[in-house]
């Protein structure tokens, strides 16, 4: 019997250590089970630890080089569970002493909803942020793995590559436009763009402060074989690394997204339709003594030619005659004059591969009095992105392209369509080139690269009318003449010499184009045309101080 109950006893502990081993097994099953419930069901609803390798990387933005102009860096953000933390207060005071801008009554709210699994803190940590919250040792934080967009090359072509919100989707500019081929991944989106151009171009910009003062600014650069835009800027300039620049004022971008009156770089425009109409000829000769009446309205020049003789087409063009530009449109009359600039894409939005152009301001009624105004580029308003595609013609024998922004630039992207014939072409070149040598734009002229082209000065409107204290000066051009290649175009928005010279285009976006032509000509693979050893010993002296700014 003793025997017996020993060995009952023996038995009856071996099954109490069976069925605790038995439970333990089970509440640990149940552990692993629950917690692997709430990691897959996390992740599920893209609330759990972010994995890296999950997400598709964005692919780069690089120049036409290969120059990389944006990317995507892994980084960090802070996330929480409020399940799983006991003290909502004391964590939220932990986060906002290593986050300042933290509003700790809001995280405690925040952190106190026990029916949320999931809540961001702040996303985009700095590795010193991350690594002093980790040294907290909070509890029911989590830090989550994601791509960051960075912009290594800072402010270049900030406005035209725009930027991404913090999910990673584009919301201005080329990463707005191409936003679905970069989160695809896979190869670099190459630009048209050139960054070294594209650093000549901003660094004038920039540098034009110290001698103007000005409201902002636009420039472009665009190769006339295949209208690939290969710089575009604008002024102020926006850093896409930077949120707090990401404000409206410098968020404009100035050079395809808005409108202005442009003034008298329309002058070679019209003469351009002239002659096409069969109207003109370059011999032909105008008196421009008197100034020209159109109903109650009177034409003046600015600056009056010498009025002792007539004066030939060039000259109304190299010293930009407003009298001598309406005579001519009035010989092609308004319809004409209309479907030649409708021709050159400057009476309605353009369309083609890239950021959007702001749609032109057009007159409600294109009358007599319009297609004088028009003729000397007042009147209509276009953005300098669609100007400086209508001369591209001039540049490459009379063929209007749209512009293209995604190399290659020569695969058909681009709108080709003729619009004057290459006599017209070469022609109004030649004027243009006697403007900078011997007119208006002799400021724009850079040693090697013969520069052809216009100035313009317009007055600003305003709810009284033109404003004669505010205006808007440009500078079109076509570079070099005798075998043209580029286009390159000038707008500065209230430029006024801090030297007390006059406000127009001839002391302010003259200078900043030709200086623009001489530091961006080398880089794009000119090689200057010079006629003797003086020539080139300035030459060599103005690359050398080009370099050196």
């Amino acid at each position: 019997m003793t025997l017996q109950r020993g060995g009952s006893r023996d038995d009856h502990g071996g099954r109490r250590a069976r069925l605790v081993a038995l439970a333990l097994g089970v509440l640990f099953a149940v552990i692993v089970g629950r917690n692997a419930q709430v990691s897959l069901e996390g992740r599920e609803a893209g609330q759990g630890v972010a994995v890296a390798e999950a997400d598709v990387r964005r692919a780069d933005i690089v120049d036409r080089r290969g120059e990389l102009l944006a990317s995507s860096l892994p980084g960090w953000s802070l996330s929480a569970d409020p399940r799983a933390i006991w003290d909502a207060g004391e964590v939220a005071r932990g986060v906002a002493s290593v986050l300042p801008g933290i509003d700790v009554e809001d995280l405690t709210k925040r952190l106190s909803d026990k029916e949320r699994r999931f809540i961001w803190i702040k996303r985009g940590l700095s590795q010193r942020q991350k690594q002093s919250l980790f040294a907290l040792g909070l509890e029911g934080l989590r830090f989550e793995e994601e791509m960051r967009r960075v912009y290594p090359r800072g402010a270049l072509a900030g406005h035209l590559l725009g930027f991404t919100d913090v999910d990673g989707r584009g919301v201005e500019g080329i990463e707005s436009v191409f936003d679905e081929r970069l989160r695809d991944g896979g190869e670099s989106l190459r630009l048209t763009l050139d960054a070294g151009a594209q650093f000549a171009l901003e660094a004038e910009l920039d540098r034009a402060i110290e001698t103007f003062e000005m409201k902002g600014a636009a420039g472009i650069i665009v190769d006339a074989s295949s209208g690939a835009v290969r710089a575009i800027a604008s002024w102020p300039a926006v850093n896409p690394n930077l949120p707090s620049e990401r404000m409206e004022g410098a968020k404009t971008n100035r050079a395809s997204g808005a409108v202005f009156e442009l003034g008298s770089i329309f002058k070679p425009l019209t003469v351009a339709s002239a002659l096409e109409a069969g109207q003109l000829s370059s011999d032909d000769l105008f008196d421009v003594s008197a100034p020209v009446r159109i109903g109650a309205a009177t034409v003046r020049d600015s600056h009056p030619l010498d009025h002792s003789q007539a004066v030939s087409v060039t000259d109304i063009i190299a010293q930009s005659s407003n009298i001598g530009a309406v005579q001519i449109a009035q010989r092609i009359g308004p319809d004409r004059q209309r479907e030649f600039l409708e021709s050159l894409g400057l009476l309605s939005r353009m369309e083609y591969e890239g950021p959007p152009s702001a749609a032109p301001l057009t007159p409600g009624e294109w009358d007599g009095l319009t297609s004088a105004t028009v003729s000397y580029g007042h009147g209509i308003a276009v953005s300098p992105l669609a100007f400086a595609m209508s001369f591209v013609p001039f540049a490459n024998g009379g063929f209007y392209l749209s512009p293209t922004f995604i190399e290659p630039a020569d695969q058909g992207r681009a709108e080709r369509r003729q619009v004057m014939s290459s006599s017209t072409a070469r022609t109004v070149l030649e004027m243009m080139r006697y403007t900078v040598t011997s007119g208006t734009g002799h400021n724009a002229d850079s040693l090697g690269y013969e520069v052809a082209g216009k100035t313009g000065t317009a007055e600003k409107p305003g709810p009284d009318g033109y404003d004669p204290d505010r205006n808007v000066t440009s500078f079109a051009a076509v570079f070099p003449a005798s075998r043209p290649q580029f286009v390159v175009l000038i707008v500065l928005d209230e430029a006024t010499p801090r030297s007390g010279e006059a406000r127009t285009a001839a002391y302010t976006a003259a200078t900043i184009a030709g200086r623009v032509i001489s530091r961006a000509a080398p880089l794009l693979g000119l090689e200057p045309i010079l006629t003797s050893a003086e020539d080139t010993q300035r030459q060599l002296q103005a690359v050398s101080e080009a370099r050196s700014l």
